[in-house]
């Protein structure tokens, strides 16, 4: 098998980017703003630790809405339009940690080890309604969300001994002189069931990197609900995952602008009560804001965005300049390292990155006030650099 095709020039993308999105669109109606969110995820690189040093990742995401919106169906026709390979859980209080990551098992009669690979060596991992399985089992998918792996006890060579091994995820072919990974955790929740579910814990949702709803079609696009529109319509695959890693590569050649860069440092601060400064930052700093906000975020905030939200923020804009370029300008691009993320992207994209991840007081619940409210008003009353 020959080594992946790569993608260098960004005009060549372009075209694919779009395709991309057309494809679900021909059965999804009204889920245009999801299915670019869920695109912009998958174009997104990461920083995630690695031995020694920091390694490249993909920026997981959760969509909570109501049942029936659209979430699962979104997910599974957005995967259709890559050549991956796709694991799947539904989530069960019985799911147990091996029906994620599998497990070693011996043939009686033959005495054979064979390891049975479970949904997680996959190159995008789909938990459906994820809070539903039990936090047991939710934890191996924090090693593989944080480090891109899967720790397996599996017998030594030698003495038959079990030990733990770490498997990377996952190669993005079968190629072995293909060395790089694609892994990517889509994960949805139903906003207003509680009954039999397990709430995620603060550690798992600061692991994704977006966070957002399907939105609502419009009167016209939800008439187009019937099933002679729909039948018959298949999604074809678009691109291969060598290119959307190529994709990743010219998001890393685009840079913040400083007053963009000044702009997710506000709002990370800004998320946060001045009284915990002492506890979050070591110091007591500035609020870029006007005192209502500021009372506003002491009054209803316990936790704002953890230092990680740094990366997840930065590349999170740079990745949204990027598809501004493809999808609202034909002009032929140039240079990508020219181009420059402004402030209007991080913008863009904080609603999708902050609310996940702020933590509220229970008054908050009481005077119907959400993570959402939060971020806008973030957004709207930070003073701009």
């Amino acid at each position: 098998m020959a080594l992946i095709t790569s993608l260098i020039d960004p005009n060549e993308a372009r075209p694919l980017v779009k395709e991309a999105m057309e494809q679900p669109a021909k059965v999804l109606f009204g889920a245009d703003q999801a299915i670019f969110r869920t695109n912009l995820a998958i174009y997104t690189p990461l920083l995630r630790d690695s031995k020694k040093r920091k390694g490249w990742s993909c920026a997981h995401t959760l969509v909570k809405d109501l049942p029936g919106t659209g979430k699962t169906a979104m997910f599974n026709y957005v995967s259709d339009s890559l050549s991956a390979k796709l694991g799947r859980v539904d989530g069960r209080p019985d799911t147990l940690p091996f029906d994620l990551t599998g497990k070693e098992e011996r043939d009686k009669f033959t005495g054979i080890r064979t390891i049975l690979r479970g949904p997680l060596f996959s190159n995008i991992f789909f938990a459906d309604e994820i809070d539903r399985t039990p936090p047991k089992s939710q934890a191996p998918m924090l090693g593989a969300m944080e480090g891109a792996h899967v720790i397996l006890n599996v017998s030594h060579e030698k003495d038959g001994f079990l030990m733990p091994t770490m498997f990377p995820l996952y190669p993005i072919s079968d190629d072995p002189d293909e060395k790089r990974m694609f892994f990517i955790v889509f994960a949805t929740m139903n906003g207003i069931e509680f009954e039999g579910t397990y709430p995620l814990s603060e550690a798992q949702m600061d692991r994704f990197t977006y966070s957002f709803g399907m939105g609502a079609p419009s009167r016209e696009q939800e008439m187009m609900i019937r099933f002679e529109n729909v039948v018959n319509k298949e999604v074809k695959v678009v691109m291969n995952l060598g290119q959307v890693l190529d994709i990743q590569e010219m998001v890393k050649r685009i840079k913040l602008s400083p007053q963009a860069d000044e702009l997710i440092m506000r709002h990370i601060e800004n998320s946060w009560p001045p009284s915990r400064d002492m506890y979050r930052f070591k110091e007591s700093r500035k609020r870029h804001t006007n005192p209502d906000m500021v009372k506003f975020i002491e009054e209803y905030v316990i936790t704002g965005c953890s230092r990680r939200r740094n990366y997840h923020m930065q590349m999170a804009a740079l990745t949204h300049r990027l598809m501004r370029l493809f999808l609202e300008d034909d002009k032929e691009i140039k240079s990508l390292d020219r181009v420059v993320a402004e402030v209007d992207d991080v913008k863009a994209v904080a609603p999708l990155t902050m609310e996940h991840v702020i933590r509220l007081h229970p008054k908050a619940m009481n005077e119907n006030i959400s993570s959402g409210d939060v971020v806008q008003r973030i957004v709207a009353e930070t003073v701009l650099p």
